[in-house]
């Protein structure tokens, strides 16, 4: 099929199930940046259902969707559903703001996707299309070794794929491998774009051992607040103080998007601890 651009109604294009959720920070930043310049990149769409799945774009169109465009431009390919999900990862790994967690479960799927496409090419037993469980079942994932040769394992095409470390990959997997109670809990509790607590936590087997390891990895301001000691009043005034002086430039530079949640988080923590020792001091 051509990969041609071409204008495609707008009601015509629909995102994937599984596309990522959009990030609204992002969506305005982008948007703002279609209205001044046009859009660059077009979208990556290919014929479903007597209309377009995108496979790459989703956030580009939803802002253009924003600014009440009527058309589109897209590349049409033919991609399967394999080839559909893995040019979306590429996507999201070089364009998208993602926390650890959500990186390394994009090289994981990648991974199982690859080995998905060696075990069809070599007639073996197919893979589960659900993501596996655990880090061992997808570090199995190579192709047969064949005469004379050897095997280029899921990780080590992986990293060659997609422009990274082998080590990086391996570490990607035994992120993803964390269970979903765990996953839940660094979300909510913000580490979950802290790969090191992320790794540490997938050293234990169990759900409640990861959860635990997690919560004790809480960190940041909250972290030191609970395990070391109760902040001064002076310490928490020029702590607020210093808040006061940043502004929105000093913000955005130490604070990315995919940072925020767990930084807000952090500073809610703050916030109140200053509050309970302030009524102390005055008590």
């Amino acid at each position: 099929m051509s990969n041609f651009i071409t204008m495609l109604p707008i009601e015509e294009l629909h995102p994937r199930g599984n596309a990522r959720p959009l990030n609204d920070e992002a969506l305005a930043d982008l948007a703002d940046s279609i209205e001044a310049v046009g859009l660059i990149n077009p979208l990556r769409v290919r014929p479903l259902g007597g209309q377009y799945e995108i496979i790459a774009g989703r956030h580009r169109f939803t802002a253009c969707d924003s600014l009440g465009w009527r058309e589109i431009p897209c590349v049409i390919v033919d991609d399967d559903d394999r080839h559909a999900e893995m040019s979306m990862i590429a996507e999201n790994l070089h364009r998208a703001d993602l926390t650890a967690l959500e990186r390394d479960e994009q090289i994981t799927r990648w991974i199982e996707l690859s080995g998905q496409n060696s075990s069809a090419e070599s007639s073996a037993a197919s893979l589960p299309q659900e993501p596996l469980g655990n880090d061992s079942e997808v570090l199995a994932q190579v192709e047969p070794k064949p005469p004379g040769g050897r095997p280029e394992g899921g990780t080590r095409a992986a990293a060659r794929e997609l422009g990274i470390e082998k080590e990086d990959a391996r570490r990607a997997v035994k992120v993803s491998s964390l269970s979903p109670e765990a996953k839940a809990v660094a979300r909510e509790i913000g580490v979950d774009d802290n790969r090191t607590a992320l790794l540490d936590a997938a050293k234990h087997t169990s759900p409640e051992a990861q959860v635990q390891a997690l919560k004790a990895r809480q960190g940041g301001i909250a972290g030191r607040i609970e395990t070391k000691r109760t902040p001064s009043y002076e310490d928490m005034r020029a702590a607020i103080l210093l808040l006061r002086e940043l502004n929105a430039d000093d913000m955005t530079r130490i604070c990315p998007p995919a940072k925020r949640a767990g930084m807000c988080q952090q500073l809610s923590a703050l916030i109140v601890t200053f509050e309970q020792v302030k009524e102390s001091v005055l008590a």
